[in-house]
């Protein structure tokens, strides 16, 4: 799996600790109007983070859940 985006390592645990440590992030993210609004919602709990940063997340984290979904269903 190659993901081109430049971003702080740091800052990319940051946001994903952010969305799958607060399932009530991850509903309002979900719920969320459009990508922006996403990204508002994140932003305001990872400061400094720009929405290029977010998108790099945003599709790391879809990498991730198709390559378990090729996978099959979790045990």
């Amino acid at each position: 799996m190659s993901i081109n985006f430049e971003m702080n390592e740091e800052k990319h645990i940051k946001v994903l600790d952010a969305i799958l440590g607060d399932a009530d992030l991850m509903m309002a993210l979900n719920a969320a109007e459009d990508f922006e609004s996403g990204y508002q919602l994140v932003a305001e709990r990872v400061p400094g983070l720009t929405l290029e940063e977010f998108a790099g997340s945003m599709e790391m984290l879809r990498q991730i859940v198709m390559a378990q979904m090729e996978k099959g269903p979790i045990q």
